[in-house]
């Protein structure tokens, strides 16, 4: 089977690539170099490789950058999706989407399942809404991951910023109140090839196992690392971020578990294995 991989330089791509590569084919596509608003140059791209599967990671994820330009963050999160949605219908071709917890207003009082009311409170979480509804207008024959608070390889991310700091200043100030799961994107590459290899179509939740707040999250950073670390809770409106996040954006994961039989690790054990192989 070939999958067409759009923004296979991005985070999530660089650490699925791998293990997908060991089940199928692979075209990696970088988003310098496809545009996926191009209808033309996506036509062309799908005739020239003919893939089974479109797996789109192309996206603006930059949250409180989505802030000063929403009318991009609408085009590349939003429309671009659908534009994709729309060449893999007139082509034969299966669409995997990538989505976050962001579509989400954080108001709940248990994980979110699948088909929980979505309610984005921000321009990067409503771009990436319009994303999704527009995947799921365009074509019958799609597949919408959802995830959220992504590390790995390569690249910046809340580890890298706060080990960073933490080394640096010795104390570091973290957000106490927003809770989610921090998920090793390393582990996402078997759920998505299961996903994938069972053509299974609709809206799935995968993250790690178990949830946290980034305050519990850096603790554990500076504990597994034995880096003597002051850390000091703060909250959301003390960190006046232009972005507002959902307070509590846990996902229900248990349907990409019923219809693959994979059970994701929990983030801790995630985590320990990210820091001590770095």
């Amino acid at each position: 089977m070939r999958i067409l991989v759009t923004g296979s330089d991005g985070l999530v791509a660089t650490n699925i690539i791998p293990f997908l590569k060991e089940h199928f084919e692979i075209i990696p596509a970088l988003e310098k170099e496809w545009d996926i608003n191009d209808r033309d140059k996506g036509r062309a791209v799908l005739r020239s490789t003919q893939p089974h599967v479109l797996l789109n990671l192309a996206a603006m994820t930059n949250v409180d950058g989505c802030e000063d330009v929403p009318d991009e963050a609408q085009r590349v999160n939003g429309e671009g999706p659908g534009v994709l949605a729309d060449i893999c219908r007139e082509e034969g071709v299966k669409i995997a989407h990538f989505s976050t917890d962001y579509v989400f207003d954080g108001s709940g009082q248990r994980p979110y399942r699948e088909d929980d009311r979505t309610n984005p409170l921000s321009v990067y979480g409503r771009s990436k809404l319009l994303g999704e509804q527009e995947v799921m207008k365009r074509t019958d024959n799609f597949l919408i991951i959802r995830t959220q608070w992504i590390y790995g390889d390569g690249g910046e991310n809340f580890i890298t910023k706060v080990t960073r700091l933490g080394k640096e200043k010795g104390t570091v100030s973290v957000v106490n109140d927003q809770s989610g799961s921090p998920t090793y994107a390393k582990d996402l590459a078997q759920p998505v090839a299961a996903l994938i290899q069972g053509n299974c179509s609709g809206i799935y939740h995968v993250t790690n196992d178990g949830s946290c707040t980034w305050f519990d999250l850096a603790q554990e950073i500076f504990s597994i690392l034995s880096l003597p670390v002051t850390c000091l809770p703060i909250s959301s409106d003390q960190l006046q971020r232009k972005a507002t996040r959902p307070t509590y954006s846990v996902f229900e994961c248990s349907k990409v578990q019923a219809h693959t039989g994979h059970h994701m690790r929990h983030w801790r054990e995630a985590l320990q294995e990210y820091l001590t192989r770095q």
